[in-house]
């Protein structure tokens, strides 16, 4: 059976998905900006502005958790997507670029 979906739930889930897109690439960026800056400065001073970078990022991908969550619980209707999935993937590849940074 075919059903008709309301166009402003449908509007109202894309333009979720369009921020939940907007919360990972500015975390993913901060992360990688930050590694990035870690290694290729760390004999220059860039150590401190680097890892600072990526606990920025992951900061970013925490309250992208938070808003998630509330975004559920204030729709129940809405359809759940991969995004806390991502986030989490991603949370796990800074928390290694923290660790990375803060160790070597």
């Amino acid at each position: 059976m075919v059903t008709r979906s309301d166009p402003t739930t449908d509007n109202l889930r894309l333009a979720y998905e369009r921020t939940t897109l907007a919360w990972t690439r500015t975390a993913l960026s901060f992360i990688g900006f930050g590694f990035t800056i870690d290694k290729f400065l760390e004999n220059k001073g860039g150590r401190p502005i680097g890892i600072t970078m990526i606990a920025i990022g992951l900061l970013s991908l925490l309250l992208f958790v938070v808003e998630l969550r509330q975004f559920h619980n204030a729709h129940p209707e809405m359809p759940r997507s991969l995004a806390g999935f991502v986030a989490g993937m991603m949370g796990i590849l800074g928390i290694v670029a923290l660790i990375v940074a803060l160790v070597t």
